[in-house]
């Protein structure tokens, strides 16, 4: 009996911080977007703005973060991360595709999210997104299917599916979907982990004078390391879209 109380216990906390989360993330949403450094330019030229769409979908693409292992029924995990794409302010598109500059010529997306674990393997999260300095939020979606939990001598394999859309888009809108496979294996404190897998992403920029659009299917791949402390867990990945770039991830959870 004791148990089940804690277990209940434990399920009530997770789904009053996912519940929390949501409440957050709507007020969040319809806040009205703060002044930015930069902006998308809605007079870019076509062919700039397909290279800027083409590598801000790669670098703000909602990479896992987190090993293959399902959290359990009463898993949760809360986290705050950052991208750092180091070289995107100074390429050459962003001469009529960016107004106003990116500080040290960088891309950061800033993001937080929330995940929980199901029945059946299956883990569920969402996550909102900023391009710091800029104008671009995204709301993101992942669903998480373990193929294999792992064990002592094997490793965990799931399939992983995201979605991706801008919200309160100015000139800018982006709409990404993703298939994962992904595997990890738990060593002690330490969870290595890696993938590969495929995005769709379609840019659109309404500008006073044009409408441009832009599409492409790329595919990824995915490099990361779990340090499995008992409060946090810091996560270092590796990330190849259209070019590498590093995040690091702080979660709580269990």
């Amino acid at each position: 009996m004791a148990e089940e109380r804690s277990v209940g216990r434990r399920i009530g906390g997770a789904l009053a911080l996912v519940a929390a989360f949501l409440t957050g993330a709507l007020v969040w949403t319809l806040a009205p977007p703060p002044a930015a450094a930069w902006t998308v330019d809605g007079g870019a030229l076509p062919g700039d703005f397909a290279l800027f769409s083409r590598r801000f979908a790669s670098d703000a693409y909602f990479y896992p973060g987190h090993g293959a292992s399902p959290l359990g029924l009463v898993g949760f995990a809360v986290y705050a991360e950052s991208s750092y794409d180091s070289g995107f302010g100074s390429a050459g598109f962003t001469d009529t595709a960016v107004r106003g500059s990116l500080p040290n010529d960088a891309l950061a997306v800033g993001r937080v999210g929330v995940r929980k674990g199901l029945p059946g393997g299956i883990d569920l999260g969402v996550a909102l997104s900023q391009a710091l300095g800029g104008d671009v939020k995204l709301g993101s979606a992942e669903l998480s299917y373990a193929l294999s939990k792992g064990g002592v001598a094997t490793p965990a394999l799931a399939l992983r599916l995201t979605g991706t859309r801008t919200l309160n888009a100015r000139a800018y809108d982006l709409d990404q979907y993703g298939a994962e496979l992904e595997v990890s294996k738990g060593f002690a404190v330490l969870t290595p982990y890696g993938g590969v897998g495929v995005v769709r992403s379609r840019g659109r920029l309404r500008g006073s004078l044009q409408d441009l659009s832009t599409a492409d299917t790329r595919g990824i791949a995915y490099a990361g390391l779990t340090l499995n402390l008992l409060l946090p867990k810091i996560t270092v990945e590796v990330e190849k879209g259209e070019v590498v770039q590093g995040r690091v991830r702080v979660a709580f959870g269990f």
